[in-house]
């Protein structure tokens, strides 16, 4: 039972264990209680890998802490804790963020200020041997054909069916030689083969550092039991040399799920960030695949490309990120000089930088987010804004068109002059159905003037035709007697505002009696 991990499992509660014993498919049945969870789950090899990731080692070192030293903890850390309902909960929070590794890398109160230099790594001791080699690899190569025996032994029982006794007598002996001499080589050839296996097994457990020297010293008894010949005295010395080398395999394998488990948490994180981890994930399904098949020289190997491709991935998705942040400045900046309210979006993407400088780059990457749609929100509140205005400037200039018509058609009853009218009139209508109210409404005043500078001719045609301003009248859409009655024809009431003509278009009679009256 490692310590290390009954000391990170005392630190989760009843419901952790729990739930961490079905994640692994541990049969609990029978279990009473947390300290029997505890000491259980401790033995477990695949749980016992699992903890020692970066997230149980840190709650291991959080949970003797007080609630003030916590939060303090978490303010140097950087990581927000605000809002955290128990002193669980703040330790779930720190021991889940990306800045839990910097608790481990912290030197603790009984380090030394100057620690040891490393230990140098053992030298590989030497398995070889000059005679016994070369011998090992000849076993390992001859053929071992039981066929030639069944074969003689065959000729025997069809010679003494013959009754030729004799004959049988020479090829039984003959049998029993040859028999002999297979079984020695097929000893011998099995011999070569365990021997040679056990040796690349405690070559690859001796390159990651590991205690080899008991089996080495196993192997080398071996092989010159093996030079010997005498194989059948030696049969316990070959199986403690496999019991030892399957010992050293069995930790080997279990490094190295550790390690793969660190990766794979590792990747975990990444993809949380949003980086791209393909590359990562399938260099670790090769490294999986490697260690299946026992190769587990290649299985490390990959492990640490898969590492080296997880950083760089991680390290793109953080660049990303960090050139998202002036890109939305810049459309912050270009909102805010066409009149949009991007105050909310310029605090986000605040709030983002600091995120980034104490490398929460998920909460950073939220932020940039919400900073650019905050920003594509104002923009559009400000268009509509613009649209509305620009809508409410064309009706404005298509009033004064339809204000003029009406005039301008009773300035030609009375044969005045409206050419240059009716063209800025034309003008104006061709540019608002274009949509520009600028220069339409432009036109419609050009032609207002135009046609106000006629109306002392109006006047003077209308008198011609016995033609009178009313000077009473009541508005037929509110009944009010308030009426304006003005001199270019139209009628306003100033209970309402509502307008209309009080002067119709003339008729043939009207312009028959202005002739006779000329």
């Amino acid at each position: 039972m490692s310590s290390e991990a009954k000391a990170v499992l005392q630190t989760l509660s009843f419901g952790e264990l729990k739930k961490l014993a079905a994640d692994y498919l541990v049969e609990t049945k029978g279990w009473k209680g947390k300290p029997a969870f505890v000491a259980k789950l401790a033995d477990v090899p695949e749980i016992e890998m699992a903890l020692a990731s970066v997230p149980y080692r840190v709650r291991a070192m959080l949970t003797p802490k007080s609630v003030p030293a916590i939060k303090k903890l978490a303010g140097e850390l950087g990581v927000d804790v605000a809002g955290g309902k128990n002193k669980a909960d703040l330790v779930a929070r720190i021991a889940a963020s990306p800045a839990a590794e910097k608790l481990l890398a912290r030197p603790t109160a009984a380090a030394s200020v100057t620690p040891p230099p490393p230990t140098p790594p053992p030298p590989r001791p030497d398995m070889g041997n000059a005679l016994a080699d070369p011998v090992i690899f000849q076993g390992r190569n001859q053929d071992v054909d039981f066929g030639l025996v069944e074969d003689v032994l065959d000729q025997a029982r069809m010679r003494f069916e013959e009754r030729n006794f004799d004959r049988t007598l020479e090829l039984s002996r003959e049998a029993l030689l040859l028999a002999r001499g297979t079984e020695e080589a097929f000893e011998r050839a099995a011999w070569a083969y365990a021997l040679l296996a056990a040796q690349r097994l405690i070559d690859e457990s001796g390159r990651v550092g590991r205690d080899v020297e008991p089996a080495v010293g196993m192997l080398r008894d071996a092989k010159t039991a093996y030079l010997s010949g005498n194989l059948r005295a030696n049969e316990e010395l070959l199986m403690k040399l496999q019991s030892a080398t399957k010992a050293l395999y069995s930790e080997d394998v279990r490094r190295l799920r550790a390690a793969m488990y660190a990766a794979r948490d590792l990747i975990a994180q990444s993809a949380h960030v949003g980086a791209d981890v393909t590359a990562a994930e399938e260099a670790l399904a090769h490294a999986r695949d490697a260690m299946d098949r026992g190769d587990h020289t290649r299985a490390r190997q990959l492990v640490e490309e898969t590492n080296r491709l997880n950083d760089e991935a991680l390290q793109r998705r953080v660049k990303e990120i960090e050139g998202e942040i002036p890109v939305a400045h810049r459309a912050i900046e270009e909102a805010r000089h066409v009149g949009a309210d991007v105050d909310e979006a310029a605090r986000l993407l605040d709030k983002a930088k600091v995120a980034m400088a104490r490398r929460e780059y998920v909460l950073a990457a939220e932020l940039v987010q919400r900073a650019e749609r905050s920003t594509l929100e104002g923009q559009h509140r400000q268009i509509q804004k613009a649209m509305e205005l620009r809508m409410r400037q064309i009706e404005k200039a298509q009033r004064i068109v339809n204000y003029l018509v009406p005039v301008i058609d009773e300035a030609a009853g009375y044969d005045l002059p409206i050419d240059q009218a009716r063209r800025w009139l034309a003008d104006a209508r061709s540019a608002l159905d274009q949509g520009d109210y600028v220069n339409g409404t432009s036109f419609a005043k050009q032609a207002q003037d135009e046609l106000f500078a006629l109306i002392p001719k109006m006047l003077e045609g209308r008198a011609r035709a016995g033609i009178v301003k009313p000077t009473a009248g009541r508005c037929a859409a509110c009944g009010s007697p308030d009426v304006l009655f003005m001199d270019d024809g139209w009628s306003r009431c100033n209970a309402c505002g509502a307008e209309w003509r009080w002067r119709t278009p003339s008729g043939l009679w009207e312009r028959f009696r202005s002739l006779l009256r000329e």
